[in-house]
């Protein structure tokens, strides 16, 4: 049967980065071979179903949180028990957005103890119940102006709002041995790497650095029979950028599609790019196949490139060699806090380093007329 090596909780305040983190939690933990489950948010769930404990005919607040710790509960049981069925040896990990305590957030200390003794629940058993839990700090405290709620119909809270329930639901998962806080001093680039950090760490893989080095691969010079290695994860990945005319050329709005094991799994990303060259992330999340189909038929102008991915660790550090359509490769290696010094596999013919070069920092796809060469960031 399959291996649980990680219970996680992703919690923290309105507005706070969870969508993209768990986007963001999925991919990493896929390419390191990882089977992730994502157990979605109770709350948000049972509010979209018209169970709500506000406006139009509201239920009961203590009743609601009631339901969705005895919801929450039952589905946490299922994903149990769907790992434990994975094939023999099957690394595991299940991410949940949102644990059963954040529901103490919402009910004063009196009523939420009630609630426990009422499904004959211990408080001390749930919180120890998963292995790690990361709070994400609110936007509406310490960056403003990037609060929101325009991406979850099912919240309602004004800044000061955000800021308090924030708070209370960290306080909810005092007690908990490997609590983490990550707030919003960095940018939020920083804050998502926190994040994988920290999980990566949970897990004991290598923690990588943010610089990212990048190499250009002569594949006719090098030796690929490693990439039948078991420890090496292959993704074939179809990225397709859409070309929207409502946007400035500043932004770049494109979609992923990742093929592993037999399943597909999507993801859209919505970025600006900066004056310094940088690029600024606005969306970056998981969605259906159905929305997914849907964004590619609505475009007439986009453009797609396919690619296999190869993601392996070696002398601790990460290295994903894209191979596309046309064999041109790119190797990409993120160096680790435990070896920041660059070792490319013997095996591999490296023709230049690519890393600092502006024609592979932003969005670019160049086609030459003598071997069709694709050239992706």
């Amino acid at each position: 049967m399959g291996v649980i090596l990680g219970k996680i909780v992703l919690t923290g305040g309105p507005c706070a980065g969870k969508t993209t983190a768990l986007a963001r939690i999925e991919e990493n933990l896929t390419e390191l071979g990882y089977k992730v489950f994502i157990v979605g948010e109770s709350a948000t769930e049972i509010i979209k179903g018209g169970i709500k404990p506000f406006g139009n005919k509201p239920i009961d607040l203590v009743k609601f949180q009631e339901l969705i710790i005895t919801y929450q509960l039952s589905k946490e049981k299922i994903y149990d028990e769907a790992a434990l069925s994975l094939p023999e040896e099957e690394k595991c990990v299940i991410v949940y957005d949102r644990g059963v305590m954040d529901n103490k957030a919402y009910v004063k200390d009196n009523e939420f103890k009630e609630i426990l003794k009422k499904l004959n629940l211990d408080e001390l058993e749930l919180i120890d119940s998963y292995d790690m839990v990361v709070h994400l700090v609110t936007a509406a405290d310490g960056k403003e102006e990037y609060y929101t709620l325009e991406n979850n119909a099912a919240r309602t809270e004004t800044i000061e709002e955000a800021k308090a329930l924030d708070k209370k639901t960290a306080n909810a998962w005092i007690g908990h041995n490997n609590l983490v806080i990550i707030d919003n001093q960095y940018d939020f680039k920083d804050k998502m790497t926190a994040v994988l950090d920290n999980i990566n760490n949970l897990l004991k893989n290598p923690i990588s650095i943010r610089k990212q080095r990048k190499f250009i691969v002569d594949l006719d010079k090098s030796n690929l029979s490693f990439i039948n290695n078991n420890e090496m994860i292959k993704i074939d990945i179809e990225q397709t950028y859409l070309i929207d005319k409502d946007l400035s050329d500043s932004y770049e709005k494109r979609l992923r599609k990742k093929s592993y094991n037999g399943c597909n799994t999507y993801y859209i990303t919505l970025q600006k790019k900066g004056e310094n060259g940088l690029s600024k992330i606005i969306t970056d999340k998981k969605i259906s196949e159905k929305e997914y189909n849907k964004l590619m038929s609505m475009y007439d102008e986009k453009y797609t490139i396919n690619k296999t991915r190869y993601s392996f660790i070696k002398n601790k550090q990460y290295f994903k060699l894209d191979i596309f359509e046309n064999n041109i490769s790119i190797l990409e290696i993120n160096p680790t806090k435990e070896n920041k010094k660059i070792s490319i596999p013997k095996n591999l013919s490296v023709v230049k380093e690519i890393t600092n070069d502006v024609e592979y920092q932003n969005f670019k796809m160049a086609v030459h007329n003598d071997n069709k060469r694709y050239i992706l960031n």
